[in-house]
């Protein structure tokens, strides 16, 4: 798989700390750092280098594109190893960034946690989701054993709830916001009282099948 690194401009359009794309902990860089607080990249990454031989802090590089398509090092840092390396760093414009930084690794480790909170409420209703999806498939081998609305039905119906909630039915949960949790949690719960309340009413598994699918998408854009 090609990987195609990032610009320098392009890691200045991030937010000055965010939550990692993997949503497991709040970043910063060292290109985000030597911007805010006026210091050329090269000496903080001299900086980085130096405390890394110390043994004062552990950070593997990653890797950016210059001007002249050449990579380049920069190191993503946590709340912790940005203190470590900011420590230096003083007079009253340093600290006033300091303080600057010390709050927005605050209010998205905040984000973080409601996201995880978030991830953990999706999960379990996911799985309630698919208890009903299996019952489902069961019935349906009865009436249509060898269709692939039979043998494919959770990977239909998941994948219909993901592209509804995202916009791509590919997008991973770790990688999805907060409000796109929240919305995937609202359709497995449909999902979950629709294919039992149908089943209740003992209405044919294959109309189940298809009125499931049909309740999903009519949730696109609502």
């Amino acid at each position: 798989m090609i990987v195609t690194l990032p610009t320098k401009a392009d890691l200045l359009k991030t937010d000055i700390v965010a939550i990692d794309q993997h949503h497991k902990k709040v970043i910063t860089s060292s290109v985000q750092i030597a911007g805010y607080f006026g210091k050329r990249h090269s000496n903080v990454i001299r900086r980085v280098t130096a405390l890394i031989k110390k043994g004062l802090l552990k950070s593997e590089p990653s890797y950016y594109l210059n001007q002249q398509a050449k990579k380049q090092k920069y190191h993503e840092l946590s709340r912790d190893q940005f203190l470590i390396v900011v420590m230096g760093f003083t007079g009253d414009k340093a600290d006033r960034f300091k303080a600057d930084f010390i709050k927005l690794f605050s209010e998205q480790e905040a984000e973080l946690k409601q996201w995880q909170a978030g991830r953990l409420v999706a999960a379990d209703t996911t799985k309630q989701a698919n208890d009903q999806i299996y019952k489902l498939q069961n019935e349906l081998k009865t009436v249509i054993p060898s269709s692939k609305r039979c043998t494919m039905i959770f990977n239909h119906i998941q994948n219909r709830i993901t592209k509804t909630a995202t916009g791509s039915a590919d997008t991973k949960r770790e990688s999805m916001t907060s409000s796109q949790l929240h919305q995937v949690t609202e359709l497995e719960q449909q999902v979950q009282n629709h294919i039992k309340r149908l089943r209740g009413e003992g209405v044919d598994p294959v109309q189940i099948r298809d009125n499931t699918m049909a309740m999903i998408l009519a949730n696109n854009g609502a």
